[in-house]
C-alpha cells in the first residue's frame, strides 16, 4: 500500500494512511456516505474495524458527518481534532463567524445557484461529545501522530474555519478545506470556497510552506504543488 490513498466520498476527498497498528482516516464525509466508505475500504480488503484513528480537519458536515456512526460501530476509534472543533461538534451545527463570506462574488453566485438546484451542504450534523480516548489539539503538535506510528505533525491552519488543522507527513499536507483545487473560473484560486479571514488563510499557507510542504492534498479537487499558493501570497489586494 502506498503512503496514502484517496477515498472519494461524494464531493469530499478523504485519505487513508497506514499507522503502526491499523489505519488513520483523514475526514469521514457526509452522514449519507457510509456505504461509499465501506465499499472503498472493502476494495482494499479493509473494514471500519481496521480504522484506529480519525483525523478531523474541521467540523463541517461534509467532513464530520459520519463521526457518530463510526464511533458507535468502532468504539475503540480515536478521534483527533482541535479543541475548537470539539466545541463546535457538541453544538451539532456549523459555527458561522460574523465575517464569513464566499471567496469571490462569482463564487457566491455559483454556490447559491447550486443550492437552489438541490446541491449545497447541510449545516447540521449529529452532535458529538469527545470521549476519553479522543485526542484534542490546542496548538501545532509534533508528538501525537508519531506516538501512533505515523511520522507526521499537526499544523493549525485557520482561515476557512477557526478550528481547521492539517496533517503534514513529509512534504505532503492533508489540508481539508484550508485550500481548494476546484472552481477556478469563480476566481480566487486555491482560497476556500467560504472563509472568514483571507489574512489568516494566507498565514496558514505560509506555515505550510515554511514546514517544507511541497504537495497539497485538499478535500475538494486533486493534489497540487504548494508553489501554486505563492501568487496569492504575493498579490496585493
Amino acid at each position: 500500500m502506498p503512503v496514502w490513498l484517496t477515498l472519494p466520498l461524494g464531493p469530499t476527498n478523504c485519505y487513508l494512511l497506514k499507522l503502526e497498528k491499523g489505519f488513520l482516516l483523514v475526514d469521514c464525509g457526509r452522514a449519507r456516505d457510509k456505504d461509499r466508505l465501506e465499499k472503498a475500504l472493502g476494495r482494499l480488503g479493509l473494514s471500519l474495524s481496521d480504522l484506529t484513528c480519525l483525523f478531523l480537519t474541521h467540523h463541517h458536515s461534509d467532513h464530520c458527518g459520519l463521526l457518530s456512526v463510526l464511533t458507535a460501530e468502532n468504539p475503540a476509534l480515536t478521534v483527533i481534532m482541535s479543541e475548537k472543533c470539539a466545541k463546535f461538534l457538541k453544538a451539532g451545527r456549523h459555527f458561522i463567524p460574523a465575517a464569513e463570506n464566499y471567496a469571490s462574488p462569482a463564487m457566491k453566485i455559483l454556490m447559491k445557484t447550486y443550492a437552489r438546484l438541490g446541491g449545497g451542504m447541510d449545516s447540521s450534523f449529529t452532535p458529538y461529545t469527545p470521549r476519553p480516548n479522543d485526542l484534542l489539539v490546542k496548538n501545532d503538535d509534533r508528538t501525537i501522530l508519531p506516538r501512533l506510528g505515523l511520522e507526521a505533525k499537526i499544523i493549525c491552519t485557520p482561515g476557512h474555519t477557526e478550528d481547521s488543522i492539517s496533517l503534514v507527513a513529509g512534504d505532503t499536507a492533508f489540508v481539508g478545506d484550508a485550500a481548494r483545487n476546484i472552481l477556478y473560473l469563480a476566481g480566487m484560486p486555491h482560497y476556500p470556497i467560504v472563509l472568514y479571514s483571507k489574512e489568516e488563510c494566507r498565514q496558514s499557507w505560509n506555515k505550510l510552506l515554511s514546514a517544507g510542504v511541497r504537495s497539497i492534498l485538499p478535500a475538494h479537487g486533486g493534489p497540487f504543488a504548494s508553489a501554486r499558493l505563492r501568487p496569492a501570497l504575493q498579490a496585493k489586494d
